[in-house]
């Protein structure tokens, strides 16, 4: 674990410039024909002998431009070694068959070690290498747990003169690795209903934005967390509509849902540059929730019964169906579908006496209710009836964690619940 920077050196006779880099906040300034000298005297000025820079070089780049004996003027060498960090020069070959491609992959591979902070310049990167290196960082970010801290291009051809002085800009890449990472992350919510690649992107990306008070980044901000919210409702059921209530949006997903989408809309309506790549991802989040948005219990149920067969989250697809069933008939009887005894006193024990076919005289109810519960059972369409029993057994299997007589093997489970979704889709479709 430690600092790294890492850069490719060329064999073109380089010439003099004055490299100059804004950070925002500072403006440096050095003159060298070697980006990798402008880039460590700028980037590394804090850096020891504990850190290192490693140049990556073909046996002519070496001859021509690290310790040419002929031209003392071209010997990166001798820079680098004034300088108070640790050198290393690592020998590659030309890039000009896959097998070379691969050697160098697995090179520079080998010099990133478990947790380092990465510098990665790319100025006389040549041929397979820039792709390479894009490749090489993301998946050491994986399997060595790196930080990338930028990605710098000096770009010399972008030169202009001032004062007789040839003036090239650096410029680091990295908005545009975080931006791969970004549509990585909405990849993930958007096939598989997860937040937290989101969640996290965003809090190691924006944390030095958010420091300022950047208003793109704490619009950002705002729309995950919202999104994380209403994502973890669904994970949990909380399906029952709460609003103007304390933590609405972490009680009630439909509430969650409407917090998410009146930030990610204040997002998509900001006419920041910085946003405006990020807009159309997030559009596909807008696109992947839309089922969500009338908002009524009964609409936000199917909605959940969908986003959780597609996104494989098997028990709360029970849960959502079994709920929703509920809810459907206390609507269609014109009860107030929050109403616990509604729900559990009337509608449930209701459901239970038809499908099993209980004489009245063995009904175990409270009286209070035996009018609402008679017009239902004399009502209800036989085949809703027996869709609800199937669900509730289903959902049995799975909250007393296979603990029943019957068990059901997990795909047999992801199987029905999709046939029991359809099934109860075309019963609402008929009404």
């Amino acid at each position: 674990m430690g600092r790294k920077f890492l850069s490719f050196l060329g064999a073109s006779p380089y010439k003099e410039c004055c490299y100059v880099y804004d950070d925002g906040n500072n403006l440096d300034r050095v003159t060298t024909k070697y980006i990798q000298e402008a880039l460590i005297k700028i980037l590394c000025k804090d850096w020891n002998k504990d850190d290192k820079a490693i140049i990556f070089l073909t046996d002519f780049a070496r001859k021509e431009n690290y310790w040419n004996k002929e031209d003392e003027t071209r010997r990166l060498k001798d820079k680098l070694l004034n300088l108070n960090i640790s050198i290393k020069d690592i020998s590659i070959p030309n890039g000009k068959n896959q097998d070379e491609i691969w050697e160098i992959f697995n090179t520079i591979l080998n010099e990133i070690e478990e947790g380092d902070e990465i510098i990665f310049d790319l100025t006389h990167s040549f041929r397979s290498i820039p792709m390479l290196a894009l490749v090489i960082l993301n998946y050491a970010k994986v399997l060595k747990n790196v930080k990338l801290k930028g990605i710098y291009y000096g770009a010399y051809e972008a030169r202009w003169t001032e004062n007789s002085k040839e003036i090239a800009p650096i410029f680091n890449l990295i908005t545009f690795d975080e931006l791969l990472e970004w549509a990585q992350a909405v990849n993930s919510f958007t096939r598989y209903g997860n937040s937290r690649h989101l969640k996290e992107l965003a809090s190691r990306v924006l944390s030095s934005k958010l420091r300022e008070r950047d208003q793109s980044a704490i619009l950002v901000k705002n729309f995950v967390e919202k999104l994380d919210d209403f994502i973890n409702t669904i994970y949990n059921c909380r399906g029952k509509g709460i609003f103007n209530e304390k933590n609405s949006d972490k009680k009630s997903i439909s509430c969650a849902y409407k917090s998410m989408r009146k930030n990610l809309d204040n997002l998509i309506e900001d006419k920041n540059d910085t946003l405006k790549p990020l807009v159309p991802l997030f559009n596909k989040v807008k696109e992947t929730t839309k089922d969500f948005e009338k908002g009524d219990n009964l609409t936000t149920g199917i909605a959940v019964i969908k986003w959780s067969i597609d996104n494989n989250l098997t028990q709360q697809a029970y849960t959502a169906l079994d709920e929703t069933i509920k809810t459907y008939v206390c609507v269609k009887f014109g009860l107030d579908e929050t109403d616990k005894n509604n729900r559990e006193e009337i509608v449930a024990k209701a459901l239970r006496v038809r499908a099993q076919k209980i004489p009245k005289e063995k009904w175990k109810i409270k009286e209070e209710y035996r009018n609402k519960i008679e017009e239902i059972v004399v009502n209800l369409d036989n085949k809703l009836v027996q869709l609800s029993d199937k669900v509730n057994n289903l959902r049995n299997d799975i909250n007393h964690f296979g603990y029943t007589v019957d068990v059901m093997d997990y795909k047999k489970l992801n199987s029905r619940i999709k046939n029991l979704y359809e099934e109860f889709r075309k019963h609402l479709e008929k009404e």
